[in-house]
C-alpha cells in the first residue's frame, strides 16, 4: 500500500473536505478532522494541518488534491542523516536535489521517510532514486566519530557539520538558487553556531521537524542515506564475521562485549560509537 502526506493549512483542509463532501467516513477520533475514501483511496485529514493519503494507487488522487488546492511542485534540495541512534556504524549524512519533475517521479515511487520503511523496500528503492537524482553523500565511520566526540564535539555539532558539507557539495551542482530544507535535530541559532568557524556555512536553510512531510527530497535523502548506513554495516558484519545488530537494545549490549573480548578496544573503536551508554556503562577499557 502506498502512502503520502501532505501538510495544509486550516482554508486548505476546509476546501479538501467540501471536494470530498460526498465520500466522508464516520470517525469517532477528536483529532481527525475529517475522513473520506474516494476511489479505494483513503484521505484522512488531522486537525493539525496534516493529511494522509494511502492506497494502492495514489498517483491520481494526490494529482487531484494538488490540482484543487493549487498546490505547486518546486525544486529544493533536502537533507537528512541516519546512523545517530545505532551502536554500530557510522552516521551518515545525504542531500538529494529534487526538480519540479522528480517530485512526481518520487511520488510514484511511494517516496517517504526511511523510518517508514523495511530495509528490504529501501535496498530495492535507494539505488534507483540515487543514479536518477543528484545528491551528496557524507559518510563518518565509527573511528572518526570517536575522534571528533574525543575532541569534545557532541552528535548535534558533528551533524552540523555533516550537512553543511553535503549541502554545500550538492548546491554546487546546481545553477540556481533553491530551498534547503533540513530535517531539524537542534535550533537553527546553535547549528550556526556549531558552524562558527568554519569557513565556508550554507546560511539559507529552512529547518522542519518531520522535514520529509514539507518536501520529497528530504525523504529521498532519507533513504539513500539509510541505504549507505546498511552497505557498511554489512561490511562491518563481514570484516568483523558478527552479524551486527541495529539500534540500542539488549542484543547490542551482548554484541558489544563479544566484540571487546574477540578484537578488543581497537576493535570495538572501529565498529562502535564509544560514547553511546551501551558501551561505557559496561566500564570497559577503551
Amino acid at each position: 500500500m502506498k502512502n503520502l502526506t501532505l501538510n495544509l493549512s486550516k482554508g486548505q483542509l476546509e476546501a479538501l473536505k467540501t471536494l470530498y463532501q460526498e465520500n466522508l467516513i464516520k470517525v469517532e477520533q477528536p483529532y481527525i478532522f475529517f475522513a473520506a475514501v474516494h476511489n479505494d483511496v483513503k484521505i484522512t485529514a488531522f486537525n493539525t494541518g496534516k493529511v494522509v493519503i494511502q492506497g494502492q494507487e495514489i498517483n491520481s488522487e494526490v494529482i487531484a488534491i494538488k490540482a484543487y488546492l493549487n498546490i505547486k511542485n518546486y525544486a529544493a534540495i533536502g537533507s537528512d542523516e541516519v546512523g545517530t541512534g545505532d551502536v554500530f556504524g557510522p552516521v551518515v549524512v545525504c542531500s538529494v536535489y529534487a526538480s519540479e519533475s522528480d517530485v512526481e517521479y518520487l511520488e510514484s515511487l511511494n517516496v517517504r521517510d526511511s523510518k517508514n520503511m523495511s530495509n528490504q523496500d529501501i535496498i530495492k528503492i535507494a539505488p534507483v532514486i540515487a543514479k536518477k537524482l543528484i545528491h551528496s553523500l557524507v559518510i563518518l565511520p565509527p573511528e572518526k566519530y570517536n575522534e571528533k566526540i574525543k575532541e569534545g564535539l557532541n552528535l548535534n555539532k558533528i551533524k552540523a557539520f555533516l550537512h553543511n558539507y553535503a549541502i554545500i557539495k550538492t548546491s554546487a551542482k546546481i545553477d540556481r538558487q533553491l530551498p534547503v530544507i533540513v530535517d531539524q535535530f537542534c535550533l537553527p541559532s546553535h547549528y550556526y553556531n556549531y558552524l562558527k568557524d568554519e569557513k565556508i556555512v550554507y546560511r539559507d536553510i529552512e529547518f522542519h521537524t518531520k522535514a520529509e512531510t514539507v518536501h520529497i527530497s528530504v525523504a529521498a535523502a532519507s533513504i539513500i542515506a539509510r541505504y549507505a548506513f546498511l552497505v557498511k554495516m554489512h561490511e562491518l558484519s563481514k570484516k568483523f564475521e558478527i552479524k551486527l545488530k541495529l539500534g540500542a537494545g539488549k542484543e547490542v549490549d551482548e554484541q558489544i562485549l563479544e566484540i571487546y573480548q574477540k578484537h578488543g578496544a581497537h576493535g570495538l573503536n572501529a565498529i562502535a560509537k564509544t560514547n553511546f551508554k551501551n558501551v561505557t556503562k559496561l566500564g570497559l577499557i577503551i
